[in-house]
């Protein structure tokens, strides 16, 4: 209950002062959340796409990095400043990173439950995700995420939740 009542309010106050800079977007919802209850903390990643301009702009509050598939196959786990959970300190600062987001690119953004197992390393756990991408590539949107889905079920025995956002920008900027 209380999970459901944090994720409430801080897609309230995300949707409050979206249009800002991300990691602005993110100042602010951490400040927020510090003075309703500073017993209450999450992990948030906010993303704001130019398709127009090809380019995302993207701030983490804690949460695992994005994963980016580029046309060619390369495939990278995104250096975001982590910066701290939401619900912590009222001062933390959440950088704004800006990368390029080439059409034919696929840009994967994912909750913890996809990556995160007891007893495995997350780090090798997030680059066998940015490698079941990269070998992945070429398949229909629907069948990319249900492969990662699969991948992550097969290694995960705790049952947490997964959210799995794929954007995939095609040459006409849509």
């Amino acid at each position: 209950m209380n999970a459901a009542a944090l994720m409430g309010q801080v897609r309230t106050a995300v949707h409050a002062t979206a249009g800002a800079p991300p990691g602005e977007v993110l100042a602010r919802t951490n400040r927020l959340l510090t003075d309703l209850d500073p017993g209450l903390f999450t992990s948030c990643l906010y993303a704001h796409l130019d398709l127009a301009r090809h380019r995302a702009h993207l701030a983490s509050a804690g949460h695992p990095p994005p994963l980016l598939c580029y046309p060619d196959g390369h495939t990278e786990v995104l250096d975001l400043p982590p910066g701290l959970l939401l619900g912590i300190d009222p001062a933390a600062d959440y950088p704004t990173t800006d990368i390029p987001l080439p059409p034919g690119a696929v840009l994967a953004l994912y909750t913890d439950g996809l990556v995160e197992t007891p007893g495995t390393d997350l780090g090798e756990a997030i680059a066998g995700l940015a490698d079941q991408l990269a070998q992945s590539r070429g398949h229909s949107m629907d069948a990319l995420a249900e492969i990662l889905v699969h991948h992550a079920q097969r290694s995960a025995s705790h049952g947490d939740d997964i959210a799995l956002l794929l954007i995939h920008p095609h040459q006409d900027g849509g």
